[in-house]
């Protein structure tokens, strides 16, 4: 359905150091109004395919550098590879431990009342679904910034959840977010996909 010829950007955001293990990896193609593009090459005011929105406008990117390459990559900052099919992935994809992926699945259903339910790749190595990847080159990403909480496609099947922009520390409506599992509901989640992957 998004069969999309990839397009190179006019320009590109501002590479900075970063200690949080989120954004989508560099390399990493999403579906946009242009086609899959990769996403170190999305800009301020690009049109990105979102889940429950249709395009929406980027308002914010930031190319982040989580690990130069050099000594020991941290654990905390070393990607998580998803074998492929594991998430209705077509390949093995490697994300960042702490970037959100959407499912659905019946067991998130308990959590929300929606079968529609946000996890953290970290969950799902803690429990066996997914392997750390031993890195050797620099890990950089991109962090995307909507009006609002948005999810977004990627390439792999993937489907990257993306917190709405602005302060942390500002009271948003539950009711206008995705659900965030936390360990526990995530191993219950897996564990109920793992079963009808099994049934099929």
């Amino acid at each position: 359905m998004l069969d999309w010829n990839t397009q190179a950007s006019q320009s590109a955001p501002h590479l900075m150091p970063s200690v949080e293990a989120t954004g989508i990896l560099v390399g990493t193609s999403i579906a946009t109004s242009f086609g899959w593009r990769p996403i170190e090459a999305i800009c301020c005011g690009d049109m990105v395919l979102t889940f429950d929105h249709g395009f929406r406008s980027v308002v914010g990117v930031r190319r982040v550098l989580l690990w130069d390459g050099r000594g020991e990559c941290p654990k905390a900052l070393r990607s998580v590879r998803i074998g492929a099919n594991v998430l209705d992935n077509t390949q093995d994809v490697d994300v960042l431990p702490e970037q959100g992926i959407m499912v659905e699945s019946d067991a998130a259903v308990d959590y929300r009342g929606d079968p529609f339910a946000v996890l953290m790749p970290r969950s799902m190595e803690a429990y066996g679904f997914a392997d750390i990847v031993e890195q050797s080159l620099p890990i950089e990403a991109v962090v995307l910034e909507f009006e609002d909480d948005e999810v977004v496609y990627g390439q792999s099947g993937l489907h990257f959840h993306i917190p709405k922009a602005g302060d942390l520390f500002v009271e948003v409506d539950p009711a206008l977010q995705y659900k965030v599992l936390n360990t526990e509901e995530t191993f219950e989640l897996l564990e109920d996909l793992n079963a009808a992957h099994q049934q099929q």
